[in-house]
């Protein structure tokens, strides 16, 4: 019979829009309720899920520390247990206090100046109050889990560890450590605590994983320790009856790209609809659509020269098995500049398992030393272009415009590594089993009193 630790996940909470809520969610799916329960910052009331976990804590205004003035500007979102139903929850909002709009600026102007000095971190705390204490006592997890993502999150995860004597699971999903504070007078000096303090705490856990192969290899140098790579999963049977099996081209050549769009991939996006718009005047037939909840008048207006390119809301992830095959070719794009390339070039999007069992030809576009580069070449899963050369981009989407015999190898193939990778009854057993052996293994040699921990990773 399965054994199911009770986690305690610390951060952001399930949901079906952002990549780290999909894969959490398609993680732990089917997990028992009464054996998950999420702490978070996030507005619980507005974006939490319940069809895996509807036990939250909302980490709000009681637990956070806020400097003045940001005390009197900022919502205070109150404390305390939320319980989810359906797309509600049980506790009514608590009412805004002290954020008024003519404060706005004000606070604008005030957290653009702690960001440039770079001293968020000796304000904005988390802390253990007695009520979040009462809550961790009743619950009483077998083991947190955690992606961190700021050292604000690092302390707190610090905390709730030392105060429970519970074993600590971290998943790393993005090269986050090399950017936060990145603009900031101080960026050297929090860069040397971040890595001390991440350091102290890979030195307590138990398990250890990474988002993919790339980032696991490149940790294991970095840290001396093993990671187990865990990227988002896909039921096959939900997807596979709508996968593509006809690449023959209708009418109109039809690409998408559906995700986040900014920091890290606007440029890259760009570029493609400059092609594109280029191309349709020299009598190709191409339409090019963006799926996203990154609608604002700075995307509005940088798309909005392109005739041919189309920004619209996300559809909602439960319908993806069944829109992404109305298209002929699915973009994958990161930018190239050295600075972003630092957040994204270990990270694989959630979004390419999703692609993959789609079955439609998937273009990368991205650095060589990219994880995303280095996997569709390794796997010749997608069409790569690992050059900022917008000629060979242009070269790439005529190619594959022209090429039907490419496109139905790519997606095939895509298609047969994403059932022999990403299969969800494979991945969450795994899964599972990770956090499962993370428990017994700290719970037989430290028995929750001892300060020594034996290690799942070496």
């Amino acid at each position: 019979m399965k054994k199911y630790p009770k986690v305690l996940i610390i951060g952001e909470p399930f949901d079906k829009v952002s990549g780290y809520g999909i894969t959490i969610s398609n993680l732990f799916h089917g997990w028992p309720k009464d054996k998950i329960a999420v702490a978070s910052k996030s507005n619980l009331r507005e974006n939490a899920d319940s069809s895996v976990c509807d036990s939250y804590y909302q980490l709000g205004y009681n637990n956070k520390l806020h400097p003045f003035p940001f005390n009197i500007l900022l919502n205070k979102v109150e404390c305390g247990p939320v319980k989810i139903s359906g797309n509600k929850n049980d506790m009514e909002p608590a009412s805004p206090r002290g954020a008024k709009k003519k404060f706005r600026k004000m606070y604008v102007i005030i957290n653009a100046l702690l960001s440039f000095f770079g001293i968020h971190p000796f304000f904005y705390k988390l802390k253990l109050n007695q009520d979040f204490k009462d809550w961790l006592n009743n619950y009483n997890p077998d083991i947190i889990y955690s992606h961190l993502m700021t050292l604000e999150m690092i302390r707190f995860v610090d905390k709730v560890q030392k105060y429970t004597q519970k074993p600590l699971a971290i998943h790393i999903a993005d090269e986050w450590t090399k950017f936060i504070y990145n603009s900031s007078l101080f960026y050297p000096y929090w860069q040397k605590v971040i890595d001390k303090e991440l350091r102290s705490l890979f030195g307590r856990s138990t398990v250890l994983m990474s988002i993919c192969q790339a980032m696991s290899d490149e940790y294991k140098t970095r840290y001396k320790k093993d990671f187990l790579p865990f990227h988002n999963p896909i039921i096959i049977d939900n997807w596979l009856p709508y996968s593509k099996n006809s690449w023959e081209i209708k009418d109109t050549f039809k690409i998408l790209y559906a995700g986040r769009l900014g920091l890290g991939n606007r440029k890259t996006i760009l570029d493609i609809a400059a092609i594109i718009e280029k191309l349709n005047k020299n009598n190709y037939n191409i339409k090019f659509n963006i799926f996203t909840r990154d609608i604002d008048s700075t995307n509005l207006g940088l798309f909005g020269e392109f005739k041919n390119t189309c920004l619209e809301y996300n559809k909602p992830h439960y319908e993806m098995s069944r829109v992404l095959p109305k298209y002929d070719l699915l973009i994958l794009p990161l930018d190239f500049d050295k600075k972003e390339l630092q957040y994204s070039r270990l990270s694989m999007p959630t979004k390419m398992s999703e692609y993959m069992i789609s079955g439609i030809p998937v273009l990368v576009y991205a650095d060589k030393s990219s994880a995303l580069a280095k996997f569709a070449l390794q796997e010749q899963c997608a069409y790569t272009v690992t050059e900022n050369n917008h000629y060979m981009l242009h070269d790439a989407i005529v190619e594959l415009y022209e090429n039907q015999n490419l496109r139905e190898r790519l997606g095939s193939r895509a298609k047969e590594i994403a059932i022999n990778n990403n299969d969800a009854k494979v991945v969450r057993e795994d899964f599972r089993k990770a956090l499962e052996s993370g428990h017994t293994a700290y719970a037989k040699n430290n028995k929750y009193k001892s300060g020594r921990v034996i290690r799942l990773v070496s």
